[in-house]
């Protein structure tokens, strides 16, 4: 209100603008929750007492764990999952998320021999709980944590499988992680060994020499020689998955397979693999539940720390005493370049350089891992994922043209410099079934001849050679579809 606009009558006295009301501070040092105990903790800009942290991650926990667990047309109002009838597997990383879903769920969805139910307890979801482990020291040169992992699953009731990254080259895998839960009779052929020659476009594939001598480590590494330096993060966790689902598979009476991917991790998911051409299956990647691919049986793989974040992952395995390494140092594997004293000189990959980015610019900006990941629950895949085709490498959905695309939008040769006949196409190339990001994972860096890569063939894991054949087997009735417009119906027969 202006002084020339006032109301007759008021011409002379005073307009007193309305008091706010005092809005008194809370008191300093005391739990926002209860507002009885002592904080300890500060989570997302709320301090918080140790009850009511570890209540408010349960509720987290909760909240990714039950939905895939209840039955279909269940009420949300029920508090506890019903027994599954089978084990699950724990998949332990020795980073904060892995160990503090396995601190979790074994205490009231796992049994334990010997252990009586209390009164009121309700009976357990998985009669009997596994731990695994992918050892990634044979190529990342850091220290084995296998032997603080399998203690740590001891003291929680879990037994403990441990695998190595070169174990993908192993064709013996599953007979071995089968004979430790004392099953025999499974067949120990993972598929059959392919290498693939990188300096081709079409990435043709051949099969693996029988008189090779080359062990799974100098397999892994050949590979990972062979590939740009930002490439072989991607490469790695294609192989950790790969490894999870075939010892998933190995191993009787699995049903569930728990990862502690943090919300922290998943952010960094969204954004890297958003940039390395991963958008057409990235709403497969993020979900919370999901079957696995090809597993012969339903094992569900469930993200049970979706909603919780690395700092409270963190904080819990502080408060229980577990210790955790959340370094991984996948960007230093397979040699290369290295960073001289002003920290230039080595390429870093787009999953390092988002791990960074989000780590800063979550110190400033809190939300930032929570906007990030309810941006990626909004995206929706199209298709059917249960009937599309799967790429052999990542086992996720391939996107529609993903050759022509990149032949189209990427630089693969420098015009003028080749001898102007076009190469004869493969007779076995991968490339065709690959998706846009495993096709750029496989791609060098520029079209300079310096960064080609070596006309050797390099081995793949033994499941690509299989995952290949399943894709190139055309069954009976894809073959009668295909030539259904040939056939003669009996009404035309007689005309």
């Amino acid at each position: 209100m202006s002084c020339a606009d006032q109301p007759d009558g008021q011409g002379d006295e005073a307009v007193v603008m309305p008091r706010r009301k005092r809005v008194f501070a809370r008191e300093k040092g005391v739990c926002q929750r209860c507002r009885a105990s002592k904080c300890l903790y500060i989570v997302r800009s709320v301090t918080m007492c140790r009850a009511c942290f570890e209540t408010a991650v349960r509720a987290s926990v909760v909240k990714a764990l039950h939905p895939p667990l209840l039955p279909a047309d269940a009420r949300s109002a029920q508090p506890f999952p019903r027994p599954s009838g089978g084990d699950v597997l724990v998949a332990l990383s020795a980073g904060a998320g892995s160990s503090a879903l396995a601190d979790l769920v074994s205490e009231r969805y796992i049994g334990r021999e010997g252990r009586e139910l209390a009164r009121g307890q309700r009976e357990p979801v998985w009669a009997r709980g596994w731990a695994v482990h992918v050892d990634f020291s044979g190529v990342t040169g850091l220290e084995s944590r296998a032997p603080l992992l399998d203690k740590l699953a001891e003291e929680r009731g879990l037994r403990f499988v441990c695998v190595r990254a070169e174990d993908a080259f192993d064709p013996l895998l599953r007979r071995r992680v089968a004979a430790l839960a004392g099953v025999g009779g499974v067949d120990g052929a993972e598929g059959e060994g392919v290498v693939v020659r990188l300096d081709e476009p079409d990435l043709p594939l051949l099969e693996a020499p029988s008189s090779s001598t080359a062990t799974p480590l100098e397999s892994l590494q050949a590979l990972l020689a062979s590939l740009p330096p930002p490439s072989r993060p991607a490469l790695l966790s294609h192989i950790l998955d790969g490894l999870l689902g075939v010892v998933a598979q190995a191993l009787p009476n699995i049903t569930h397979l728990l990862i502690g991917e943090t919300s922290t991790r998943e952010a960094q998911r969204v954004i890297a693999g958003t940039a390395t051409g991963r958008g057409w299956a990235l709403p497969v990647e993020l979900a919370a539940a999901a079957p696995l691919p090809r597993a012969g049986r339903t094992i569900m793989r469930i993200k049970a720390m979706k909603n919780v974040s690395l700092k409270e992952a963190a904080i819990w395995c502080h408060g229980r005493g577990v210790q955790t390494y959340n370094e991984r140092r996948w960007d230093g594997t397979g040699g290369g370049a290295r960073r001289d004293a002003r920290g230039k000189g080595a390429t870093a990959s787009i999953e390092a350089l988002t791990e960074r980015f989000i780590a800063g610019l979550n110190v400033s900006h809190p939300s930032t891992v929570t906007t990030i990941n309810k941006t990626g629950d909004k995206l929706c895949f199209v298709g059917d994922a249960n009937s599309a085709p799967l790429c052999p490498v990542c086992q996720l959905p391939v996107d529609a043209s993903a050759t022509d695309w990149k032949a189209r939008s990427a630089l693969t040769s420098l015009p003028g410099k080749g001898d102007g006949v076009a190469a004869a196409p493969s007779p076995d190339p991968l490339a065709p079934l690959l998706c846009y990001a495993c096709l750029t994972m496989f791609t060098p860096l520029t079209a300079a001849q310096k960064d080609r890569p070596t006309a050797e063939p390099v081995p793949l894991p033994l499941w690509v050679g299989a995952r290949v054949q399943e894709r190139r087997h055309v069954t009976p009735q894809e073959l009668r579809d295909e030539v259904a417009q040939f056939l003669i119906d009996d009404d035309e027969e007689g005309v």
